[in-house]
C-alpha cells in the first residue's frame, strides 16, 4: 500500500503521486491601478512632515486678534502675584454689648488731645478762685464745668446757684451743689462762707437779676460768659461786655471766656465762622458747646473738657 504522497506503505511499493497542475496559469489580475510614485516630502526643524502651502487645508477657525505671527511678540514682565484678601475688620459692638470699663475713642485728636486739655485743667493754684457766670440762662453748664474741674483737680469745688430752693445742696463726688436766694447781700454771704473751705468757686448767676450779677463780678477772679448762638444772643453778649468795662471792670471782660450754646428754635442761628472770630477780639477765648447733657460722654464731654482748660490757664495765671 502506498500514500498519496508517493511513500510505500506497510507490504506494499511506492507509486507516483498524480499532478493536478494546468497547463497554462492565467495572467494575474490587478485589482486597482498602481500608485503613481510620489518625491520624498521635506521634513521640518522637529522632524515632522512640513507641507507646502499650496497643498494646505484651510482653517476654519477665526485668525487671532494682535500681532503677526512672524512678528517677534513683546516681552511683558510676569504678572505680579494677586495679594492674599485682607481680612474683614470686626463688626462694632452696640454700646448696650460694650463692657463699661473700655473709654470710648474721643474724636478730634483722640487720647492725646485729652491728655492735654486735662494738663491745663490741673493747673497749680496758689490762691483762692471765683469764677462768676453771667449771661442768658445756659441750664446745667456751670454745675457740669464744676463737675469736671473737681473730677481732675484733688480738691472739692462749690457751685453756687440762685436756682431752686434756697438752702438745697448736692454732693456728687468732690462737686458740692448749693442754692442760694437770688439777693445780693444773700450771694455775698454764701461766698464768704465759703473762703477757706472751697479752692474754687463758681457762681451761677445766669438768669438772676442785674444786682444780683453784679456782686458776683464784685468777688469774681475770672468770668464766664454763656449765651445761646443766636442773632439775639450776640448782641446781649456785645452789650454786657459793653456795660462791665462802663462800670470799671476793664480786666475781667478781656479775660472772660465765651461760651455759646445751641441757638433755640425762636430766635436765628449765627454760624461759628461769624460768630468766634468776633468775640475772640473782645475776650480771651471763645468756643461753641453742645446743649448740656444729662451725662458727659464723647464729643460733649471733649468740648466741656477744652472749657474747663480755659479756666484752668485762668488758675495758673491768678496770683
Amino acid at each position: 500500500m502506498a500514500y498519496s504522497d508517493g511513500t510505500a506503505g506497510a507490504g506494499g511499493t511506492a507509486q507516483a503521486a498524480p499532478d493536478y497542475s494546468p497547463a497554462v496559469w492565467p495572467e494575474p489580475v490587478a485589482l486597482l491601478p498602481p500608485l503613481p510614485r510620489l518625491p520624498p516630502r521635506p521634513l521640518d526643524p522637529l522632524g515632522t512632515v512640513l507641507i507646502p502651502p499650496a497643498e494646505r487645508r484651510p482653517s476654519t477657525r477665526e485668525p487671532a486678534v494682535g500681532p503677526s505671527s512672524a512678528a517677534p511678540l513683546p516681552f511683558r514682565p510676569p504678572s505680579p502675584p494677586t495679594p492674599a484678601p485682607l481680612p474683614a475688620p470686626p463688626v462694632p459692638r452696640l454700646d448696650s454689648d460694650r463692657p463699661r470699663s473700655l473709654r470710648l475713642a474721643l474724636p478730634g485728636g483722640g487720647e492725646a488731645r485729652r491728655r492735654r486739655l486735662l494738663d491745663r485743667v490741673r493747673a497749680p493754684l496758689r490762691t483762692r478762685h471765683r469764677i462768676a457766670v453771667l449771661g442768658g440762662p445756659a441750664e446745667g453748664a456751670a454745675a457740669l464745668l464744676g463737675a469736671l474741674l473737681a473730677e481732675h483737680r484733688a480738691h472739692p469745688v462749690l457751685v453756687l446757684t440762685t436756682a431752686g430752693p434756697a438752702g438745697s445742696e448736692c454732693r456728687t463726688g468732690g462737686r458740692v451743689l448749693r442754692s442760694v436766694r437770688p439777693d445780693p447781700a444773700a450771694l455775698r454771704e454764701a461766698l464768704g462762707e465759703a473762703d477757706g473751705h472751697y479752692p474754687v468757686i463758681l457762681a451761677d448767676t445766669t438768669g438772676a437779676p442785674a444786682e444780683v450779677r453784679l456782686a458776683a463780678v464784685e468777688h469774681a477772679d475770672r468770668l464766664l460768659l454763656c449765651a445761646p448762638a443766636s442773632a439775639t444772643g450776640a448782641r446781649t453778649a456785645d452789650a454786657l461786655l459793653d456795660h462791665l468795662a462802663a462800670l470799671g471792670h476793664h480786666g475781667l471782660a478781656r479775660g472772660a471766656v465765651a461760651a455759646f450754646t445751641p441757638a433755640p428754635p425762636t430766635d436765628r442761628p449765627v454760624a461759628d465762622r461769624d460768630l468766634l472770630p468776633h468775640f475772640r477780639t473782645r475776650c480771651r477765648a471763645a468756643l461753641t458747646l453742645p446743649a448740656a447733657p444729662a451725662a458727659l460722654r464723647s464729643r460733649a464731654r471733649l468740648d466741656y473738657l477744652e472749657l474747663a482748660a480755659l479756666i484752668g490757664d485762668g488758675m495758673a495765671e491768678h496770683r
